[in-house]
Formats: C-alpha cells, structure tokens, sequence
C-alpha cells in the first residue's frame, strides 16, 4: 500500500509540475503580447511625431498593466528599447528602428485614447493591439488633400505676411510646385533634405521669374518667405524645446539638430536659386 501510495503522490506531483509549467508558458505568451502592443504603440507615435517622453510614459503605463517588477523603456529619434522583467518569468526585451516620420497628431491622440482604455480595464490586450493596428494602418487623408493643403499653406501665409491677391496667386503656384517635388521625390526615393533644397532652389528661381515678367520685385520676399513655409521645420523645433525642457537631451540635441539642418537645406535652395536666376536675367537678389 505504501508503495502504492507513492507511485500515487509522484503522479500527482508530475502534474501539477506539469500544470504550473503550463501556466508559466501562458503568461510568458501573455506578457510576449503585451510587450508587442507597447513597442507598437510606442512606433506608431514615435513616426507620427511625439515627444520622446510621452513615448516612453505610454510604453511603460502600458507595460505597469502586467504589475511585474521592472518596466523599462528608452526612447529616441531613431529607435526603442523596451524590456519587462520579473522573477517569475524570463526578461522579454524589445528594440525597434523607427526611420519614417511625419506630424500626425491624430495618430497620437486615438494611440494615447487606447493606451487610457488598457490602463483602465475597458479593452483587453488583444483588444488594444488589434486597434493599434487599425490606427497604423488607417490613412487619415488621400493624398490629394495633403497636396491642396500644402497650396493652400502656402498662399494664405502670403495674405498673413502682407501681400495682395497677386502675391496670394503666386505662392499658391509656389505650393504647386513643392507638390510636383515631392510627389517626383517619392517615386525616386530622394532623402527628405534634398526634396527640401530642391524646392526652395525652384519656388526661388519661379518667383524671380514672376516678379520680372509682370515688372514688380516689391513682393518677391513676401512670396517666398510664404511659399517655404509648408517647408519649416516646426513640429521639429517644438518637440526639440519639449524635449530639453523634460530633460532629455538626447532627443532634444537630435532634433535640434534635425531643424537645423531642414532650416539650412532651405537656406542653401533659396540663396543657389536667387544667385543663379540673377545671375542669368540680371537683377538684384533681393
């Protein structure tokens, strides 16, 4: 009976080893999805924009969200490192290379919306990934809309800087050709730089062009200072203050750095286009 009786007790204890191996599997997977729906949430806003260290917060509320001991993350311009570790699992660490951006609040607020919804027990894990997914993917406006947005930038800052109905005709033409630059940059894949230097070098030697034909130099700065301003590097330059004030010099030094060098590239097109349409019709450069 006795031997019995243990052959009977190590069954048991098979299983129930068996058992809690199992359940340590399943929250192994189940801490995988969520370290998975935080570093996507952390992309989506990292290319849509975002201050570093509102990545990071949403990274690592989302994360708290499992109650294990250490939720880490580190946030730059370029990349995300993340980790989740506790002693009762193996440490689950992720890295992302985040290369594409654009300004997309939209994205960052429904992002911030889900990440609340998780936090508070409204939406499960899957739920949350499933709709991260959603928003990665959905596209907020066809392209032809961002096309007439950049026209439009482009000739009512004309109007804002003084100038008349001409002034606002030819920024708007302007506008017409930073489209025609980018659209052409996207097939042949030109770093964003040089799309920047192209289309200040062509508004500037288009609107020398204008003002020559109808014989009025006065408004040729009001029509380029307004035509590059779809150009300015303003989310940059703002997330870059935001970003040193929270004290992360890191990102801020980057993307300081970043506006610098969109602001210089702008520079450089305008001066070579003024030098060289002056050069060839005569004229002053300004």
């Amino acid at each position: 009976m006795e031997v019995g009786a243990s052959k009977s007790e190590n069954m048991d204890m098979k299983e129930t080893m068996k058992k809690e191996c199992l359940t340590k599997e399943e929250r192994q997977a189940q801490y995988k999805i969520l370290m998975d729906t935080a570093l996507l949430a952390g992309e989506i806003m990292l290319k849509s924009g975002a201050e570093t260290y509102r990545v990071e917060d949403t990274i690592c509320r989302i994360l708290k969200t499992s109650g294990l001991e250490t939720a880490e993350t580190v946030a730059t311009v370029t990349g995300l490192f993340v980790t989740l570790s506790d002693p009762s699992i193996d440490a689950i660490t992720r890295i992302a290379r985040v290369s594409e951006k654009q300004s997309n609040l939209s994205q960052v607020y429904e992002v911030n919306a889900v990440s609340r919804n998780l936090c508070a027990g409204a939406i499960s894990v899957e739920e949350a990934y499933q709709e991260l997914l959603r928003i990665r993917d959905k596209k907020e406006y066809p392209t032809y809309m961002v096309y007439i947005g950049i026209i439009m930038t482009s000739s009512f800052f004309s109007l804002l800087f003084g100038g008349g109905l001409l002034a606002f005709m030819l920024a708007a033409l302007n506008g017409l050709w930073i489209v025609i630059c980018r659209h052409t940059a996207e097939k042949v894949k030109l770093n964003n730089f040089i799309t920047d230097m192209l289309s200040s070098f062509i508004i500037a030697v288009a609107t020398v062009l204008y003002t020559r034909c109808l014989s009025n130099s006065a408004i040729k700065e009001t029509i380029i200072v307004a035509s590059i301003m779809p150009l300015v590097p303003g989310v940059s330059i703002t997330n870059a203050i935001r970003d040193t004030l929270q004290g992360d010099y890191l990102s801020g030094g980057s993307r300081a750095i970043e506006a610098f060098v969109i602001a210089a590239c702008i520079a450089v097109g305008i001066g070579a286009g003024l030098a060289l349409s002056t050069a060839l019709i005569g004229g002053s450069l300004l």
